[in-house]
């Protein structure tokens, strides 16, 4: 099946010739929850800021519906509308006075008209969970808030693609909690969602594909239960396995959990499967 997007031996370097992508392979399955993986340096905000177009590659290409990706003025707003990225510090992308105002900047800028556009406002709002929000000036948000303010901006426009650098960076439980509910609507939705982000008990939890980097480029990529678990690639990535699959792995040494068993993603899944094993539940 044709990935959505294909990225094909990328190579960028900054200024002063540090090289940030190297020769990088990456294919996006439609409508997956993509994780990228990787210590700080590997590439990974970098990638983003190509899969939109805001970077250009010193080598390589972007396809996207099979379709080479170019550099010219309509070509690139065109591609921004499908493909949308939300950066780490939603401070660099909120500059409006109130919540609303925001989120309409992007939809206004298409040239729709104002009841369209607000028709668009305030279906991202509700996605968000933050239609309360609306009226607030952007500068009294909370941390996360602000986040969500800015992935609502984003959605407003529609893109078949929405990127996010570290989404639950900086985030308490609760947070995380509600960005993760949005997300996954996002995703039941359809739109094909790629983040990057240290955090491999999230990325276990929520991801369909991951992909590892490291040094510029893309050392494994697959379904992420099985990626996740690959301890010699996680390690190349200087990564540790996810707490419920190092779990799971223990049950399974000491025969409390069938070695061909799916290890659980989430803690409610694990406790469930303590649950079904437990004495009192085996005598009930």
């Amino acid at each position: 099946m044709t990935p959505l997007m294909d990225v094909s031996g990328l190579t960028y370097r900054y200024p002063g010739g540090v090289t940030a992508l190297d020769g990088l392979d990456l294919r996006i399955p439609r409508g997956r929850k993509l994780a990228i993986l990787g210590p700080n340096g590997a590439g990974k905000t970098t990638l983003l800021l190509h899969l939109n177009g805001s970077l250009r590659p010193a080598s390589g290409e972007i396809r996207l519906d099979g379709a080479r990706m170019s550099y010219g003025r309509q070509a690139l707003n065109d591609w921004r509308r499908r493909v949308g990225l939300v950066l780490q510090d939603a401070d660099d992308q909120l500059f409006a006075a109130s919540v609303a105002e925001d989120v309409s900047f992007g939809p206004l800028n298409l040239g729709l008209g104002e009841d369209e556009a607000r028709q668009r406002v305030a279906e991202a709002l509700a996605a968000l969970n933050i239609s309360h929000l609306a009226d607030r000036p952007t500068h009294m948000l909370s941390f996360g808030q602000k986040k969500r303010a800015a992935i609502a901006g984003a959605i407003a426009m529609r893109p078949e693609i929405l990127m996010l650098d570290e989404p639950t960076a900086g985030l308490d439980q609760q947070g995380s909690a509600l960005l993760t509910e949005a997300l996954q609507r996002l995703s039941d939705a359809g739109t094909t969602l790629i983040f990057t982000t240290h955090e491999v008990d999230f990325a276990w939890s929520f991801a369909d594909e991951a992909a590892l980097f490291r040094n510029g480029g893309v050392i494994a990529q697959g379904p992420a239960t099985e990626l996740l678990t690959n301890e010699r690639a996680l390690a190349e990535a200087r990564l540790a396995p996810p707490l419920l699959a190092r779990l799971a792995g223990a049950l399974k040494t000491r025969g409390l959990l069938a070695q061909d068993a799916a290890p659980p993603r989430t803690v409610d899944d694990m406790l469930v499967l303590i649950a079904e094993r437990s004495p009192a539940y085996a005598g009930s």
